[in-house]
């Protein structure tokens, strides 16, 4: 994984998902965001993976079935490295029953999917806040 170095002032979110639907609506919705959010996306783990060393997110929307590897290794993988342990991870999934493994993995949070655009805003505003997480 290539440096993450320090974090800029600029909110950066990561969106690793293999549905080009849903990352079309996420990467719509979070344009659209008052904040100016950049983002980004990838479409399996190990491009999430080489991603996050590059673009340096501080959130990372990571589903956990992807090809190649998937979220809840790449989860494991950033959080067992120091230089990706301040990377909020919003986890998604279509398999509820994924989310335990995911939140052991060491994601922040993790929302179901289909995906709720109200809770979707909820859980950023709540990963962006440094009372909350």
């Amino acid at each position: 994984m290539p440096p993450y170095g320090a974090q800029s002032r600029e909110t950066r979110i990561l969106i690793a998902d293999d549905e080009p639907l849903l990352v079309k609506l996420l990467v719509d919705v979070l344009a659209a965001d008052p904040r100016g959010l950049a983002l980004d996306t990838a479409t399996d783990g190990y491009e999430a993976l080489i991603k996050v060393g590059a673009f340096r997110p501080t959130i990372l929307i990571l589903d956990v079935l992807m090809p190649g590897l998937d979220g809840i290794e790449v989860c494991r993988r950033l959080k067992a490295d120091h230089r990706g342990q301040a990377i909020k991870i919003l986890g998604i999934t279509a398999h509820p029953a994924a989310i335990p493994a995911l939140i052991e993995a060491g994601a922040d949070l993790c929302l179901a999917k289909p995906i709720d655009l109200v809770s979707l805003e909820q859980a950023i505003d709540r990963l962006l806040d440094p009372r909350e997480v």
